[in-house]
């Protein structure tokens, strides 16, 4: 299980890098610093022009909130490679770097979905739902599959207890 476990982490890390990848192009693009016949971009620069510019939102404000969710989609494509870095298997409580990126990612598609509303952009809420659901299922997956707990109850052969304390290691050359 901890193979499935990990194999999610890296798909959120990767996933949310091209994602984060794409719209800092799109913003490179839309500033003349890449040829308008580069391709590989997201989209939402424009996408986010047709929302807002009927509803006269300045285009610095556009500009901020793009800059700020490029920003938000980098920090948690860090935090998910950081989890996968780190992932031990261990119960879902005690993966603090997973913990953290999925509470990353849970709260930008759901600021998402609340400017849907806000801006009256429902084709888009959907899709933001959806990410923000296969997020939700990822914690579930996460946290309801067995993880590889230690046995507390068991005694190492290479070691000696007293009581429920680990008081000593038996000489002779290191497991492996």
């Amino acid at each position: 299980m901890s193979v499935i476990k990990r194999t999610l982490l890296l798909f959120w890390a990767a996933w949310l890098s091209v994602v984060a990848t794409t719209n800092v192009l799109d913003g490179l693009r839309t500033l003349g610093t890449l040829p308008e016949s580069f391709q590989f971009i997201s989209g939402n620069w424009q996408w986010i022009n047709q929302v807002m510019d009927p509803i006269a939102v300045p285009r610095s404000l556009q500009a901020t909130l793009f800059v700020g969710v490029i920003g938000w989609e980098a920090l948690g494509a860090l935090l998910f490679w950081w989890a996968v870095a780190s992932y031990r298997g261990r119960p879902l409580m005690q993966e603090q770097a997973t913990l953290f990126a999925c509470g990353v990612n849970l709260a930008l598609w759901s600021t998402f979905q609340v400017l849907d509303e806000v801006f009256l952009a429902y084709v888009p809420e959907g899709v933001h739902r959806v990410i923000f659901l296969n997020q939700i299922a990822t914690l579930l997956v996460l946290d309801l599959l067995p993880s590889q707990a230690r046995r507390t109850d068991m005694i190492e052969p290479d070691s000696i207890r007293a009581g429920d304390d680990l008081v000593a290691t038996a000489p002779g050359p290191p497991r492996v």
